[in-house]
């Protein structure tokens, strides 16, 4: 997971399995804040998890707005890949995508910001396995140096992951958009290495650090560092549920 090399990543475009199209990404000018009520009303209903039952009048009724609004709304948000639509029943049945959820995430992470979030942010995550890269990136001088000069230690070779889940994952969105501690990207042996920032942190008060690539796609995973081996110093295993306290 810890991959910091600046390289070039295709991306799959999501599919809407009911309407057999390819969804486009909504741009951030073209979300609009009845996107993200019509999103919320959709969630409220079940639709995160599962289709729901939802003509576009009943949406009208939910919303405050005419059953032709509501239809109108429902086909931007599918045009967008935020919602999915079901038409091989008799009924209109609709759930959100994970871009939707992704959305409402963010959604929730700025009220979150705005009335629970103070110096620190606790976030609880699954140990599991990675793809074995961290060594390899802690061992590099353009990473050990600035780790020491600004984090205070030189991390052991590897890191700890923890896989968030559930209302958590908002927080790992206040991660990504808040600054942290930069650390440089380099070029070494002919290789670039990204760029990433760290937050301070302890897990079983033992004294840690975030670290986050600057250049990566979204993902669930959290990566800890730390100059003790976290997984022998604390007993850890695959699955255990660890809690973070993370500072801002």
């Amino acid at each position: 997971m810890f991959s910091f090399d600046r390289a070039t990543i295709s991306s799959r475009k999501a599919c809407d399995p009911a309407e057999g199209i390819s969804a486009r990404r909504s741009s951030p000018e073209r979300l609009k804040p009845y996107h993200v009520e019509t999103l919320k009303a959709i969630a409220l209903l079940g639709g995160t998890k599962e289709y729901v039952n939802l003509s576009s009048g009943e949406l009208g009724k939910l919303v405050g707005v005419s059953q032709q609004s509501a239809s109108q709304r429902i086909l931007e948000l599918i045009r967008d890949g935020l919602v999915a639509r079901d038409l091989a029943t008799r009924r209109q049945r609709i759930r959100l995508t994970p871009r939707g959820g992704e959305v409402l995430r963010k959604e929730y992470a700025d009220y979150q910001r705005i009335f629970e979030i103070k110096e620190t942010l606790t976030i609880s995550g699954a140990v599991t396995s990675g793809l074995h890269e961290g060594a390899f990136y802690m061992r590099q001088k353009g990473y050990k140096d600035q780790f020491r000069k600004k984090l205070w230690f030189e991390p052991y070779e590897g890191t700890l992951n923890l896989k968030v889940t559930g209302p958590d994952l908002a927080k790992l969105q206040i991660l990504q958009e808040s600054p942290g501690i930069e650390i440089a990207g380099f070029d070494a042996a002919g290789r670039t290495f990204g760029g990433a920032k760290c937050f301070l942190a302890t897990v079983g008060h033992v004294d840690c650090a975030v670290i986050m690539p600057i250049r990566t796609h979204h993902t669930d995973v959290l990566e800890v560092i730390s100059k003790h081996y976290l997984r022998g110093s604390l007993g850890l295993k695959d699955g255990d549920i660890v809690e973070l306290i993370v500072s801002l």
